[in-house]
């Protein structure tokens, strides 16, 4: 063969080299030089339950156990104010003495007059029975001494009722009126009320889902918050309304204290915190989960295959740190409790249990 035909063939088998190298699929190698992706090292829980006690912080009015306002029964000047301001009074001590003058007299009047009748309805019982006077006129004198008779009861009640007892026992608030002023029977004007306040109601407003969760009992325990943070107050739930007030939406319970320090008083502001029963949930910490724009509750799920994927739960309340889940999640499941900010959705993961249980709270 010739020099040149050897020089030809040779430039052909290099050009076709050349070309080869510059148009051969290459996707092969491309794929074979991409470097792979490192699963993320995150640290990740299980999914348990837990027991949980809620609490629910309520606004309430303190209010006595039992309240007295003190009106006068009869008509008279107020002779003399026998109690001190603010003082512990017991039931049936006087408080005033109203001018008792004409209802002595009044009852002196009205049991002179019985005597007078008694003493001539024996006369005429002699009498009727010999006919000098008729049935018709015995009859008549026996009604005048009832009428009598009633009379007198009608003044010794109102004679008792010139000294204004403490119908029960409590502490005396301040008088209304002074001694020497004119008074009524039954007058709007109090003259002064009394309060029993040992022991002592809360009336707390709970909202109305609230009830209809049944989520409050009788049984709960009621403690009072104040900014004392020395005065511990327990109390009792002792009922709640059968209705509901519809300008609040709300229906009112009733909580009884012990009050013998008397540190609470009627018409204090309260808040009370209620324990609500216990009771098994699903609960995480708060610190796993996210906020989707939504405002919904987001966490990290680590799926058999080692990838990762986003889900939302449900979960309106809190106990401690934790998120209550309501929906969302299953009991052993696993999520991501460090190093979800490294993560997105579908991504592998070198998953390690977290060691320190305490860490979790």
């Amino acid at each position: 063969m010739s020099k040149s035909k050897k020089l030809l063939n040779f430039i052909v088998c290099l050009s076709v080299v050349v070309l080869g190298y510059f148009f051969w699929p290459k996707g092969n190698q491309s794929s074979q030089n991409q470097p792979t992706k490192e699963a993320v090292d995150v640290t990740v829980i299980p999914v348990t339950k837990q027991i949980v006690q809620l609490s629910v912080e309520l606004p309430g009015r303190v209010n006595a156990q039992k309240i007295s306002q003190i009106r006068p029964q009869v008509d008279g000047i107020i002779k003399e104010i026998k109690f001190t301001e603010g003082t512990f009074v017991e039931k049936g001590k006087q408080l005033y003495q109203i001018d008792p003058t004409i209802y002595q007299t009044a009852l002196g009047a009205a049991t002179s007059k019985v005597k007078t009748l008694k003493s001539k309805k024996e006369r005429y019982q002699i009498l009727v029975d010999v006919d000098a006077v008729s049935k018709q006129e015995f009859s008549d004198v026996e009604a005048e001494l009832a009428q009598a008779q009633s009379e007198v009861s009608k003044a010794k009640k109102n004679l008792d009722y010139t000294k204004v007892l403490a119908p029960i026992s409590g502490f005396v608030g301040k008088t209304n009126v002074t001694e020497g002023a004119l008074v009524t029977a039954n007058q709007t004007t109090i003259l002064t009320t009394l309060a029993q306040i040992d022991p002592i109601y809360v009336d707390l407003e709970q909202p109305s889902k609230d009830v209809l969760a049944g989520s409050l009992k009788k049984e709960i325990a009621v403690n009072l918050l104040t900014e004392d943070p020395t005065y511990q107050n327990v109390g009792q739930l002792k009922f709640h309304e059968m209705f509901v007030d519809e300008t609040t939406d709300s229906v009112r319970l009733r909580a009884v204290f012990n009050n013998e320090d008397h540190k609470l008083l009627p018409g204090m502001f309260v808040t009370a915190q209620l324990a609500l029963p216990s009771f098994e949930s699903i609960i995480v910490p708060q610190r796993v989960t996210s906020r989707a724009p939504d405002g919904s509750l987001l966490v990290w799920i680590v799926n058999a295959d080692n990838s990762v994927s986003q889900r939302p739960i449900k979960a309106s309340k809190t106990f401690k740190d934790l998120w209550v889940v309501e929906e969302g999640l299953a009991e052993g499941e696993i999520i991501v409790y460090e190093g979800f900010q490294k993560i997105r959705d579908g991504a592998k993961v070198n998953a390690t249990p977290l060691q320190n249980t305490e860490e979790k709270k």
